[in-house]
């Protein structure tokens, strides 16, 4: 059976970048080092001497992969050594010894691959060999050095900077998810001390309907709790929350109470954020309709509008006083909140933390009477 696969840290990217980058600080020196060897075989030395391509690969081959070797000693000394301005001194005391020490090697080395592979002008021996390369190549040695040192500490900064973007990213995802947390769970006992004011009402009229009520109260808890890890669920799972909490309100509000759920079939599966229903429901009896009185309805739509999921819970009640609101990108206007309660307040700030402005939500007043709460959810692909 296969392992899950493990999620990749900051820390794994950031050795996955130096890997890369000494990889191909190890191969780059291969490109000027064939030009360097066909130059030599078509063209010549300084003094017009052609050479075999494989005596011109071995010897500016050699001259040029030393560098391999020398970029790894840089960037080694790139990860040991900060460059950091409260120790400036130190740092530039640490790269011209290295400057010295590498363009120093390098320099005898390639004095001692020019005496053995070619005659260039008069050499006849090292030492001449020698003195031509410190003439020549010395200074170009040195700015290879640096050159290669800057390009370095420009993937390292590079690497920095990806860590500590995706550190914040990381740190903004989980204060978000921290923040919807607190939020959805606040509905939890903001539920539940309604529905056990309802219990204890009951009580005093109807103790055998008093423990449905509560036994209909720990089913809805259970399926809260069953969706506890989770900022968004099936919209089936939502309604059967719905439903639970409307058999609750119920024993308050009287059979007169009527709803009407409708689930447009295509979105049945889509996901929503849990407990977005049952605020607005709430709202819609504690604010709009009456316990006791007849022929209240309660309606409830979900159904797909494009790309979108519009939710619709609307109510015969008394309508709200002034609290109409908009927000979002599809319905643009002026978002407000006062006055709304936990409940709505929540749930606005829930979709605004998990949708941006890619939602909508409109509260008005029925031309008939009753309240209509409108809520536009972008449908994500699964």
């Amino acid at each position: 059976m296969a392992s899950p696969t493990q999620p990749v840290t900051i820390a794994d990217e950031g050795q996955r970048l130096r890997r890369l980058t000494r990889f191909l600080f190890a191969i780059i020196w291969v490109v000027p080092a064939t030009l360097a060897s066909l130059q030599m075989t078509f063209v010549g030395d300084a003094s017009g001497t052609h050479y075999h391509l494989g005596t011109a690969l071995l010897w500016q081959g050699s001259a040029w992969l030393l560098w391999s070797l020398w970029s790894q000693l840089i960037l080694s000394l790139v990860a040991r050594v900060q460059l950091d301005t409260a120790r400036l001194l130190p740092w530039i005391a640490v790269h011209v010894g290295a400057t010295a020490l590498v363009c120093t090697a390098n320099v005898l080395a390639i004095a001692w691959l020019d005496h053995t592979f070619g005659a260039i002008g008069q050499v006849t021996s090292y030492a001449w060999a020698l003195r031509l390369v410190v003439v020549n190549n010395l200074d170009f040695q040195v700015v290879l050095y640096w050159a290669v040192l800057g390009v370095a500490y420009m993937v390292e900064f590079v690497r920095r900077y990806r860590e500590r973007d995706r550190a914040a990213t990381e740190l903004e995802q989980k204060l978000a998810r921290t923040t919807l947390e607190a939020l959805r769970m606040q509905l939890n006992p903001h539920f539940l001390f309604n529905a056990l004011n309802s219990v204890a009402e009951l009580m005093e009229m109807d103790v055998r309907e008093a423990q449905r009520t509560l036994v209909r109260v720990s089913d809805l808890l259970r399926l809260s709790l069953r969706s506890a890890a989770q900022s968004l669920i099936p919209v089936w799972q939502e309604i059967e929350l719905v439903e639970l909490y409307l058999q609750i309100a119920r024993v308050r509000y009287g059979v007169g109470l009527e709803a009407d759920i409708s689930v447009d079939p295509s979105v049945v599966d889509a996901n929503i954020p849990s407990f977005l229903l049952q605020p607005l429901v709430e709202n819609a009896l504690k604010h709009g309709l009456a316990p006791g009185h007849p022929d209240q309805c309660i309606e409830v739509r979900l159904q797909r509008q494009g790309n979108s999921m519009e939710i619709v819970v609307e109510d015969n009640g008394k309508g709200l006083d002034g609290l109409l609101t908009t927000s979002g990108r599809f319905l643009a206007a002026i978002p407000s909140v006062d006055g709304l309660g936990i409940g709505l307040t929540n749930t606005r700030s829930r979709l605004a933390m998990l949708y941006g402005d890619r939602y909508a939500f409109r509260m008005s007043n029925l031309p008939s009477g009753g309240c209509r709460v409108e809520i536009r959810l972008p449908l994500e692909e699964r």
